[in-house]
């Protein structure tokens, strides 16, 4: 030992640990952007983007109305404009240079000194205005280049080479096709020589590239597909590092799936019962404006936690919703569903909506019902506070990996702990919960192979979801005539 003579200060780790944030509703949203009016589209193709704001989304990932052709538009409107919840993740699987086709346009009009290709599906970095026989002009020195709606607006420059009193220019660009994109585009996976994910895979990636845990999967306009439904839980179970989250699925809503009647069958017939997975129709709309029922409903959850302090203990069922009346994908009316309809959705597991004062969620029941009846895995608010809770110790606990086993760890993992679930209880949020390290379940094998075992008991509110007034006449109260 070094020889000591004096007066020397040390630390000891403090026996209490601070618990990691986690995101209770960050939506993952998978499936195409239009990504095509973007200056380099390359760097949006299977590349996880974290938003915060709406003229950020559309910055990183282009907007465009036609939600049919593309989904994430309809997201980002939807978390941002409808909704107001902030951050989101968007991951675009469209590579829109694939298969374009060369588009000549060689004389539109110049009107006002702008010139507008009418077509929605321009790639605006490809875009050439010819010069005759001497090349073309220059871009941002010549004219300048925008999206207006669906048609991309090319302004003449007065201080530009293109002459004053020229009323048409040659144009050509490329035109983009989305008919290319498939299932398989959505569903992706690993490339084996680069280890380079793609599609639905890149879900992973959301916590290594942004520190931030998924709360809920989307994949508007594919996950009433059996596959990508199947892949999305797959994923909503396993996130990566022992962290999970929700898959907000979409059930069939055209044909004879536009009858409520038809759909448990449907479900079950599919294997549309996982306990990691809310389901919901029909699609909503707002005027013109359809969404996936899936869409709104993170936005909702968004918006009860945020009112919670990020705390998802509270159903989304029963609270008002921005929305003029149901429909299916291509926006046919769909007849408003009277309460004991909605409810045989309900008791079938599948969420939907119905208008009281007002339109509102209806449904607090995961996917497993009621073939399971465990209440962590049947209903959502239940099951979405056990993966929060478990993820929270995840992230907390991670740091005491490989550390010294002694009475002080021990200590710190169940002060830590409890100390946390007495917060909860006192916001309301769980009924009760406690963290114990056990003799019984910790054998001497067990702990010189390194394996701690702690129980945890964690108890949250489930729904109310029926209230029951008993009414009966009194006739002894008849002598208050008295």
């Amino acid at each position: 030992m070094a020889y000591l003579h004096g007066v020397y200060i040390i630390e000891s780790p403090t026996p209490i640990q601070v618990p990691a944030p986690v995101d209770s509703a960050l939506p993952v949203a998978v499936g195409v952007a239009p990504v095509h009016r973007l200056e380099d589209p390359a760097k949006a193709v299977n590349n996880p983007a974290l938003i915060f704001s709406y003229g950020e989304g559309a910055a990183d990932m282009g907007y465009s109305d036609d939600w049919k052709k593309f989904p994430l538009s309809e997201v980002l409107y939807s978390q941002f404009r409808v909704h107001a919840i902030s951050p989101l993740v968007l991951i675009n699987v469209w590579d829109p240079r694939k298969d374009a086709q060369d588009v000549a346009a060689p004389a539109l009009p110049i009107i006002n000194g702008i010139a507008a290709i009418d077509d929605a599906m321009a790639m605006i970095s490809t875009v050439a205005v010819h010069n005759g026989a001497s090349g073309d002009f220059v871009r941002d020195k010549d004219y300048s280049l925008r999206y207006d709606g669906d048609k991309l607006l090319i302004t003449v420059m007065e201080s530009g080479d293109i002459p004053a009193g020229t009323t048409t220019l040659s144009v050509s660009y490329k035109q983009a096709s989305v008919a290319g994109v498939t299932k398989l585009d959505i569903a992706g996976g690993v490339d084996p020589s680069t280890n380079q994910r793609t599609g639905m895979e890149l879900i992973t990636e959301v916590f290594l590239a942004f520190r931030k845990i998924t709360g809920f999967i989307l994949v508007p306009g594919w996950s009433h597909d059996p596959e990508i439904y199947a892949l999305m839980c797959a994923k909503a179970h396993n996130l990566g590092y022992g962290f999970t989250c929700i898959a907000l699925a979409d059930l069939p809503t055209k044909g004879q799936y536009a009858s409520y009647k038809n759909l448990p069958k449907w479900k079950n017939d599919n294997s549309y019962v996982d306990p990691f997975s809310f389901l919901t129709w029909p699609c909503v709309a707002i005027g013109d404006r359809v969404f996936h029922g899936s869409t709104r409903m993170a936005g909702m959850f968004g918006e009860v936690d945020n009112r919670n302090g990020g705390l998802p203990y509270e159903q989304a069922s029963n609270k008002t919703l921005a929305m003029t009346h149901m429909c299916d994908e291509d926006g046919n009316v769909i007849p408003m569903l009277d309460e004991g309809q909605a409810n045989f959705l309900n008791e079938n597991g599948i969420g939907s909506f119905i208008n009281f004062d007002g339109w509102r969620a209806w449904g607090v029941e995961t996917a497993a019902f009621p073939g399971n009846t465990d209440i962590k895995d049947f209903e959502r608010s239940v099951r979405r506070m056990f993966s929060y809770v478990q993820n929270v110790v995840n992230r907390t606990m991670r740091q005491n990996v490989d550390k010294p086993i002694t009475r002080l760890l021990i200590d710190t993992v169940l002060i830590t702990g409890n100390e946390y679930l007495n917060t909860l209880r006192a916001r309301n949020a769980i009924i009760g919960g406690s963290v114990e390290f056990l003799r019984a379940d910790n054998s001497n094998q067990s702990i010189l192979s390194g394996q701690l075992y702690f129980r945890v008991s964690l108890t949250p509110p489930n729904a109310a979801k029926a209230l029951v007034f008993d009414f009966m006449y009194n006739p002894d109260l008849l002598e208050g005539l008295f």
